[in-house]
């Protein structure tokens, strides 16, 4: 059985974690297959949106310590990303790697969160766009119990999130989160019904496959950047930025479809 789902519908990619018995915890395989993923996302027009989320009612619990670090396979090491056991360090870059080409993806990404989310995995789910989480989500920063730091890019994302007090609080303690304080501190977008979560994920995840991908890029980017300019600068980059959303067809179809008094059909390019 695969660690990792892959499904393509609609525009969407969709990457299951899938070891519901071990709490999804990252393996070897997942790394790879996150690795190889997020480039074809990057490079194929027709994947418009990627969402991450978890098997049997659980996100992730984090990276796989004990399988990454012991187990062998064929009588080498896999290591914890499945390039053979090597130094932490290098193992952790290229864990970043992957994390941040997820951040930097020029297309919208969302996680759909049910169960725990932990660790890495809480990493994984802040570098994405949106999260969408079930009224049973639970979120932690639980390095500090295992006498770790931080890691999956959480010492910058964390508090971009909920701010530098609730990112301390997070990363002191290491308790878990519930949903209704995720939400209530911006950790979350929206929560939903548990039993309603994966079907509200798909409907969130075509909507995003189903806009303009050029203006939706832009969008990303000049959010992203805003925190890092000052405000003259963002103007500017907001005009460089619709000089090139007018250049689309996707543009003209808003435009039409917006005199036509119909919804647009956007196609992505």
């Amino acid at each position: 059985m695969s660690d990792t789902l892959i499904e393509r519908f609609d525009g969407v990619v969709k990457v299951t974690f899938n070891r519901p018995d071990k709490k999804n915890a990252l393996t070897a395989e997942n790394w790879l297959d996150l690795d190889r993923v997020i480039d074809e996302v990057a490079k194929n027009p027709a994947d418009r949106a990627l969402v991450l989320t978890g098997a049997g009612g659980c996100f992730s619990a984090g990276a796989d310590l004990a399988g990454g670090l012991d187990s062998e396979t064929n009588g080498k090491r896999p290591g914890l990303t499945g390039r053979e056991q090597q130094s932490i360090l290098h193992e952790m870059r290229i864990v970043n790697d992957i994390i941040s080409r997820l951040q930097r993806l020029p297309k919208p990404t969302m996680a759909v969160v049910d169960g725990v989310a932990m660790g890495v995995a809480l990493g994984l789910a802040l570098a994405c766009d949106l999260i969408l989480a079930s009224d049973r989500a639970r979120f932690s920063e639980v390095f500090v119990k295992r006498g770790l730091a931080l890691d999956g890019g959480t010492s910058w994302s964390l508090p971009r999130a909920i701010g530098v007090r609730r990112a301390k609080q997070m990363a002191f303690f290491g308790d878990m989160v519930d949903a209704e304080t995720a939400l209530s501190w911006g950790l979350v977008n929206e929560i939903v019904r548990a039993d309603e979560l994966q079907t509200e994920g798909d409907r969130w995840a075509r909507r995003l496959a189903s806009s303009p991908t050029t203006a939706v890029s832009l969008i990303k980017r000049l959010i992203d950047n805003g925190p890092h300019t000052n405000f003259d600068q963002s103007l500017e980059d907001e005009a460089r930025s619709q000089q090139i959303a007018f250049t689309t067809h996707d543009m003209r179809e808003g435009i039409a479809a917006f005199l036509g008094r119909r919804d647009p059909v956007f196609t992505g390019v």
